[in-house]
């Protein structure tokens, strides 16, 4: 009995979604963000080189104290207070969390994840996705 409760609690947590997990470069990391997000919230500011992948998306930045980049124009800026941002991440699309790991691009894609950052940052964004 006991093996068959816990056949069916792993099928519960295989049914949810165990979240997809990727490492990439830098140039992988501009490329997935060019080719397959639209809209896209960023805490802090991400480097150069993969904020030219966002010029053309749905864009909100959540920032400190720190001035938007000539490349954010047109964006949604919702300020945080504070001191300027001392990392950065994104959510895409209500499904993908990137951010910088050591050298490298981790991007996790999990409707869950994005929802609970999200809701940490709903006070700010007026309670809405952005």
């Amino acid at each position: 009995m006991r093996g068959l409760v816990a056949l069916l609690f792993l099928g519960l947590a295989l049914a949810q979604g165990v979240p997809r997990v990727q490492e990439m470069g830098e140039r992988e990391a501009y490329w997935f963000l060019v080719n397959r997000t639209q809209e896209v919230l960023v805490v802090g500011l991400p480097p150069a080189a993969l904020a030219e992948a966002l010029k053309d998306k749905r864009l909100t930045l959540l920032l400190g104290r720190e001035a938007p980049p000539s490349w954010a124009r047109g964006a949604r800026v919702i300020r945080l207070g504070g001191s300027p941002m001392a990392g950065w991440f994104l959510l895409a699309d209500g499904r993908y969390f990137l951010a910088p790991k050591e050298g490298r691009y981790v991007v996790v894609e999990s409707r869950e994840v994005v929802a609970t950052l999200y809701g940490y940052f709903a006070v700010a964004l007026g309670g809405s996705k952005p």
